[in-house]
C-alpha cells in the first residue's frame, strides 16, 4: 500500500515539474494551486514513510506501539519532520536562547540537536523557528508595500517561468475555411538569487531580555531592514560594485519613451515642473486595458501630498479620494494608491504591479556571534535572505517622471 502511494505521489510531482518547465501559460491562480499541491505530497509523503518505517518495525519487532493497554513504550524511536520540530516551543526558545548565548534545559537541547545544519551554518538548529520566520516576514511585508503586491514565491533554487507575452485578439472565421494559430507569443522569466544581510550590533546586556521581548525585537529590527532593502531592489535595483542586486526592477521594466503629441508610440508621461491633471490622465490611457483591473499608483510621500493632492480635475474637484470603504485607502482617478519612500521624488509609477515575479529561494536565516563583538561587549546578530525579482510583463508598467 505504501510503495503505490509513494510511486503515485512522485509520478505526480514530476507532472508538475512538467508544467511548471514548460511553456503553457501559468496564471497566478494555477500557480498557487501548483504550489499549495505540491506542499501537500510533500507532507504526505513524509507521513506515508513515517508509517512505513513504524509498520515495517512492529512487523520486524523492533519497534513497539506507543501506548497499548498498560504497557509504553519510552525508547520507540521519534520520526518527525523538520518541518514539525521547527514548530515546537522547545525548538523555539532552544534557537533564541542559542542566539543569546544562554544555556538550554534537556528537553530544549534535544528539539535544537535534531535539526541538521543549513548549508554554511557552523551548528545545528540554523532554521529559524517557523513562529519566529512568520512573524519576521510578517514585519517585512508591512514595512516593504511592494512584496505584498508582487507576486511573490518562496522556491527553493534557480527558477525559470514561462508567462504569456502578446496576445492576439481573436477573429472572425468564415465556415470551413482553414484556421491559422494566432500568432500569440511566451516569454521566459528567470530568477536566480541575490544575497541580502543586515548585521546588527547590541551591548550583550540582552541577554537578560525575556525571549518573547527578544524574539519581537529581532523580528522587527532584522524583518524591517531587510525588508527596506528588498523593496528598494524591486523598485530601483541599483547594482553593488557592478553586480545587479535583482534580474529586472520597476525603475527598468521598459525603455522609456516620454509620450506627446508628436510622438504618440512613447510609453511614459513627461512633465517640466509639476504634474498635472492632463498627465494623470494621459499616464492611465498609456496602459494596456489588459492590466488595468490590477493597476495602481506608486509613489513616494512627498510627492502625492506636496503635488498630487493639489491637482484637480476640469470640474475643480480634487482627484485623490480618501475611500472609507477600503479603511481610508486613497485613490487617484479611482485607482489605488501604494505610498512607498523608496520611489525617487517627483517620479510616479502606474501599472499592475503582480506582473512582477519575485522568489525567496532561500529562507531567511539568523546568526548571532558574540566573538565579533568580544572587545566591545557586544553581540552581533546576521540577517540573511536570498531573493530575485523580474519583469514578466514590462507593458503593465508606465510612469511619469521629468
Amino acid at each position: 500500500m505504501f510503495e503505490k502511494r509513494l510511486k503515485e505521489i512522485e509520478e505526480r510531482k514530476l507532472e508538475i515539474r512538467s508544467i511548471l518547465e514548460s511553456d503553457k501559460k501559468i496564471e497566478k491562480d494555477e500557480l498557487d494551486k501548483l504550489e499549495t499541491e505540491l506542499r501537500d505530497l510533500e507532507s504526505e509523503k513524509k507521513e506515508l514513510e513515517r508509517r512505513k518505517i513504524i509498520a515495517e518495525g512492529i512487523q520486524a519487532g523492533t519497534v513497539q506501539t506507543r501506548n497499548i493497554g498498560n504497557f509504553t513504550n519510552n525508547n520507540a524511536p521519534e520520526q518527525r519532520s523538520i518541518e514539525e520540530i521547527i514548530s515546537t516551543p522547545e525548538y523555539r526558545s532552544a534557537f533564541l536562547k542559542k542566539l543569546l548565548g544562554r544555556s538550554l534545559t534537556e528537553a530544549e537541547e534535544r528539539e535544537y540537536t535534531l535539526v541538521p545544519p543549513t548549508a554554511g551554518a557552523p551548528t545545528a538548529g540554523a532554521v529559524v523557528p517557523t513562529q519566529t520566520y512568520n512573524k519576521i516576514f510578517d514585519q517585512m511585508t508591512k514595512i516593504a508595500p511592494m512584496l505584498s503586491n508582487i507576486t511573490l514565491l518562496r522556491v527553493p533554487g534557480n527558477l525559470t517561468l514561462a508567462v504569456q507575452g502578446e496576445r492576439k485578439p481573436a477573429q472572425h472565421h468564415q465556415e470551413l475555411a482553414a484556421v491559422n494559430p494566432a500568432a500569440d507569443t511566451l516569454v521566459s522569466v528567470t530568477l536566480t538569487g541575490h544575497e541580502f544581510i543586515k548585521v546588527i550590533r547590541i551591548s550583550a546586556t540582552i541577554r537578560a531580555m525575556a525571549i518573547d521581548a527578544f524574539e519581537d525585537w529581532l523580528a522587527k529590527t532584522l524583518g524591517e531592514d531587510l525588508a527596506v532593502a528588498i523593496d528598494n531592489a524591486i523598485i530601483n535595483g541599483p547594482t553593488v560594485s557592478g553586480n545587479p542586486t535583482v534580474s529586472g526592477n520597476i525603475s527598468q521594466a521598459q525603455v522609456w519613451i516620454p509620450f506627446d503629441q508628436t510622438n504618440t508610440n512613447g510609453n511614459y508621461v513627461k512633465y517640466a515642473s509639476d504634474i498635472s491633471y492632463d498627465d494623470i490622465c494621459n499616464c492611465i490611457g498609456l496602459l494596456p486595458s489588459a492590466f488595468d483591473a490590477n493597476a495602481k499608483w506608486l509613489m513616494n510621500k512627498a510627492t502625492f501630498y506636496q503635488q498630487i493632492m493639489r491637482i484637480t480635475d476640469a470640474n475643480n474637484n480634487l482627484i485623490a479620494i480618501q475611500s472609507l470603504a477600503d479603511g481610508g485607502a486613497w485613490r487617484i482617478m479611482g485607482y489605488p494608491v501604494l505610498i512607498d519612500d523608496n520611489v525617487p521624488a517627483g517620479v510616479v509609477y502606474f501599472g499592475d504591479y503582480t506582473k512582477v515575479v519575485g522568489n525567496l529561494s532561500q529562507d531567511i536565516r539568523v546568526e548571532s556571534s558574540a566573538e565579533s563583538g568580544f572587545l566591545n561587549n557586544a553581540i552581533d546578530f546576521r540577517g540573511t535572505a536570498i531573493f530575485d525579482c523580474n519583469i514578466a510583463q514590462p507593458k503593465a508598467i508606465t510612469k511619469i517622471a521629468v
